[in-house]
């Protein structure tokens, strides 16, 4: 059986109200994230508070309390973010075709481009706040483990030596590459990309001293 369109005409139509309303509650949230970021990034999180996330977002110190129960839940909801930012990023880098030189230069221009393009949540991630440790532990242990299976690869082959073990070598290097990515995102003129990258590629392949003779 058709169905005549006028016989709906009297079905509820969403508020245009209520769409508004959703909307400028998703603005607002969004700006208090925005000015979480900034100002963490900034201060670290014990030296900002709730009442300067919402002065910084332009809103009522009480209208933060309608989105986040304290400034903890809207730091972990910002950590979350950029974790998954960046782990996003690090896997998508990595090519099934590609040898362990290409994926480890995959992997450092990744890490060294997120750092560029976003500053502030690589200097929210890999402060020394002991809020941000749980974070930047799944994010180091992550990179580690990777690292770790990668060199143990490379021992099986024979391309490595077996005297240094892997699970350290993955603490050690991740734990440098962490210092050095953060250390120039204070700052980029302190060193080119290029120059991050290939540094981080090359002690990871060949440690501090380059033997280029290393198999192939």
């Amino acid at each position: 059986m058709s169905v005549n369109p006028s016989q709906n005409s009297s079905a509820p139509k969403p508020s245009s109200r209520t769409t508004a309303g959703e909307r400028a509650r998703a603005a607002t949230r969004t700006r208090l994230l925005e000015s979480g970021r900034t100002l963490f990034a900034e201060n670290g999180l014990h030296r900002v508070t709730s009442h300067d996330i919402a002065a910084h977002a332009g809103v009522a110190a009480g209208t933060f309390y309608n989105h986040f129960s304290d400034k903890a839940a809207l730091f972990r909801e910002i950590t979350d973010e950029a974790l998954r930012e960046l782990m996003k990023s690090l896997e998508s880098a990595a090519d099934a075709g590609a040898d362990h030189r290409q994926e480890v230069r995959q992997r450092a221009s990744a890490l060294v481009g997120f750092a560029a393009e976003n500053r502030e949540l690589i200097r929210i991630l890999f402060s020394r706040e002991t809020d941000a440790t749980t974070v930047q532990s799944d994010v180091l242990q992550h990179m580690a483990s990777r690292a770790s299976a990668v060199r143990k690869s490379l021992i099986h082959e024979g391309s490595m030596p077996a005297e240094i073990d892997p699970e350290v070598f993955g603490q050690a290097l991740i734990g440098m590459w962490a210092r050095v990515v953060a250390w120039w995102a204070e700052d980029t003129d302190r060193a080119s990309r290029e120059v991050v990258i290939e540094t981080l590629t090359q002690i990871q392949l060949h440690g501090t001293h380059p033997n280029h003779n290393d198999p192939e």
